[in-house]
């Protein structure tokens, strides 16, 4: 849905016309925009994914890849090992009580990733991976992501933007909740259409639990035909 039709659509169902001094164009666009970023912000929607590369120095501290959207970041590797998030509070902590410490770790703090540098060697390579931003709509052919990916997206978006309008609105309290629960709804189903419709992952094959035999003193795998006979 091209940006001018949003703002028509958001003015209909205000029954505000284009004129209108109370509620401006520039309302109208700020609270799609604010809308829009509130959506793409809602879960990890495939079509954002995106992959940030760097290189371990001896600074330990990395800038967000420069299109990559603040907090998104969800998963790094150093040198093809997955390093593990922890809270930046925590990440502190951990240096602070052993500064020797080689656990496979990094946090965030604003736009900078910190990764324990006693784990990795410098000039390894750096993948991040995390959400790309979106800008904000300003031309009347703009879209958002969801026009490629799932059309109802933008319904959930123009939901959201009704809210944000008829919060500001005296005796409109019910009508702001019952906008804000639609345009989550409206995600949460588009979420779950997106996430039928990938491949279902295959996790690799768990090992057996290793039976003790404590009369034997043998140990032994444990099988589909021994489970629970002792």
């Amino acid at each position: 849905m091209q940006f001018s039709i949003q703002q028509t659509e958001l003015r209909d169902r205000l029954t505000i016309l284009a004129t209108s001094t109370f509620i401006t164009t520039t309302m109208i666009k700020r609270w799609l925009n604010m809308a829009k970023d509130w959506a793409l912000g809602y879960k990890k929607w495939p079509m954002l994914l995106t992959e940030g590369t760097d290189l371990i120095d001896a600074t330990e501290e990395y800038p967000y890849p420069t299109l990559m959207r603040t907090k998104s970041a969800y998963l790094i590797r150093v040198n093809s090992e997955r390093y593990r998030k922890i809270r930046f509070e925590d990440y502190l902590a951990y240096l602070e009580d052993d500064s020797g410490g080689s656990d496979r770790v990094w946090a965030e703090h604003d736009r900078t990733i910190y990764i324990n540098g006693n784990a990795c060697s410098i000039g390894e390579a750096v993948e991040i991976y995390g959400s790309s931003m979106v800008a904000d709509m300003s031309d009347d052919t703009d879209t958002t992501p969801f026009d490629d990916a799932d059309k109802e997206g933008d319904e959930a978006i123009i939901e959201r933007a009704i809210y944000l309008a008829l919060k500001k609105m005296p005796d409109m309290t019910q009508e702001a909740r019952d906008s804000k629960k639609e345009a989550r709804d409206i995600l949460n189903d588009v979420w779950k259409r997106i996430k039928e419709s990938m491949p279902r992952e295959q996790l690799k094959k768990t090992p057996r639990f290793k039976r003790i035999n404590v009369l034997k003193g043998t140990v032994g795998s444990t099988k589909e035909t021994n489970i629970g006979r002792f």
